[in-house]
């Protein structure tokens, strides 16, 4: 089964909206069909801003997987508002003890945010996120080449511990896509220009 890449649209890198057209019709060809988009909202993320304008654009062109650096419950509804399909929560950032608020009011998927380096405050609270969670987001971006044994043992624990039906990879530069195969994973994060280029 060949990977199915998935482009990464980093909100801090698009000047205007059509540059979102032009990358969904450079992407689709005859050969190839790119329906779903990952937003890295780095205002949401780093500032607490997200970009509602630009995730109502690229929803247009793309189901759209939204990492916007929610906080809360009302986050998470404004960014399904602007079209969101999935939505990620990072345990760093989100400030509630799980999400069934967000199951109240809302049907769509979460997926929980993995970074391997970075140790997680109230193990409890976290476990409890990934628990729920529909899907999990590898970030494999920042890690050595090859990945540590001690690496690749965390990741292969969170795929073993947590029933979910979707796990994405997270490595825009595709620096570890030889390793992929190690756990078995279908999809991958990887920056537009990649995937543009691979044509």
């Amino acid at each position: 089964m060949s990977m199915k890449y998935i482009p990464l649209l980093q909100t801090d890198r698009f000047r205007n909206s059509k540059q979102i057209a032009d990358l969904f019709t450079d992407l689709n060809t005859d050969k190839r069909t790119v329906s779903s988009a990952y937003i890295l909202d780095t205002a949401g993320i780093k500032k607490n801003r997200p970009s509602l304008s630009f995730h109502q654009y690229a929803h247009r062109w793309f189901d759209i997987i939204v990492d916007a650096g929610c906080h809360h419950v009302g986050d998470v509804v404004d960014v399904l508002l602007a079209g969101a399909n999935i939505v990620v929560l990072r345990p760093g950032i989100w400030q509630e003890i799980d999400f069934r608020s967000i199951r109240d009011i809302s049907e769509s998927k979460i997926y929980v945010w993995f970074n391997p380096l970075q140790e997680q405050r109230n193990k409890k609270d976290v476990s409890l996120l990934f628990s729920n969670a529909d899907g999990i987001i590898f970030n494999l971006d920042h890690l050595s080449n090859p990945l540590s044994f001690g690496i690749r043992d965390k990741i292969k624990t969170m795929i073993s511990s947590y029933p979910v039906d979707n796990i994405l990879v997270f490595d825009p530069m595709k620096k570890h896509e030889k390793e992929w195969g190690l756990f078995d994973l279908e999809a991958a994060i990887v920056d537009s220009a990649q995937m543009v280029d691979s044509l």
